[in-house]
């Protein structure tokens, strides 16, 4: 039910573009997590969109836009990439759409106790609250590493001691 709604939502061309734009950031995102490292690669999607003058300029993005490549990246990367680390690509997907567009979004990474050792989890937060997660879910997580547009992220040595205890 939930993918037929979705399916007619893109009939919207506004809705299909931001589907296509997540489609084609998600494979980004795999390619460059395959040749960057993780600061580097936050600051590469970090970078602003520059347009020229004369281009046409998309009408000023709102946190319904910033929801919806928050939906259809989630879709893509569960359904069609059938990835392992849904969440990681999602953040990244939803992370470059708020940087590019000058929404202050930031990126966390985190870390909770788990059956087999350390489990790990990413979110984007807009002004501090976390977009499609619960802040509930989010509580028993550390994050070990944050990212907004223009800073250089948490020290993960610092992060990683806060985590083991020490101080």
């Amino acid at each position: 039910m939930k993918t037929i709604r979705r399916l007619r939502e893109l009939s919207n061309p506004e809705a299909l573009r931001l589907f296509a734009w997540s489609l084609l950031t998600a494979f980004l995102a795999v390619a460059l997590l395959r040749t960057r490292r993780l600061p580097a690669l936050l600051r590469h999607l970090a970078r602003p969109s520059y347009v020229r003058a004369n281009q046409k300029t998309h009408p000023e993005p709102d946190v319904r836009s910033l929801d919806r490549v928050r939906r259809y990246s989630h879709m893509i990367v569960t359904s069609l990439l059938r990835s392992r680390r849904p969440c990681l690509l999602r953040s990244l997907v939803v992370y470059r759409y708020g940087c590019k567009h000058g929404i202050p979004v930031s990126i966390h990474f985190g870390v909770r106790p788990g059956m087999d050792g350390l489990e790990g989890h990413s979110w984007v937060t807009l002004d501090g609250t976390p977009l499609g997660e619960s802040e509930e879910g989010l509580r028993l997580y550390v994050a070990v590493y944050s990212h907004s547009a223009g800073s250089n992220g948490v020290n993960p040595h610092q992060a990683m001691a806060m985590v083991v205890g020490q101080p």
